[in-house]
């Protein structure tokens, strides 16, 4: 009889880890965003990047200038990505 709970219970289990990256899966399809968010999203993330290149060329500004720099493309970046159409 023990045996018999024991192999169902693991039976269980086991369906359930199985089972539930499907679940999940199936449930991340309404949270995804529009395709004007994703647009707007890259298109930040390019700036970004531009800004970034700048800051570490090697003619760009040094030290806390170049720190500065980079604080201020990523406030924008996130800035950015807050604005961007739902």
């Amino acid at each position: 009889m023990r045996a018999t709970l024991m192999r169902t219970t693991l039976a269980l289990v086991l369906a359930g880890g199985l089972a539930a990256p499907t679940l999940q899966a199936k449930g991340a399809k309404g949270s995804k965003h529009s395709p004007a968010h994703a647009a707007a999203v890259q298109k930040c993330g390019e700036v970004y990047e531009a800004a970034a290149a700048a800051a570490h060329a090697p003619n760009g500004p040094k030290g806390n200038a170049r720190k500065h720099a980079m604080h201020a493309a990523a406030e924008a970046k996130k800035d950015c990505i807050a604005k961007a159409p739902k």
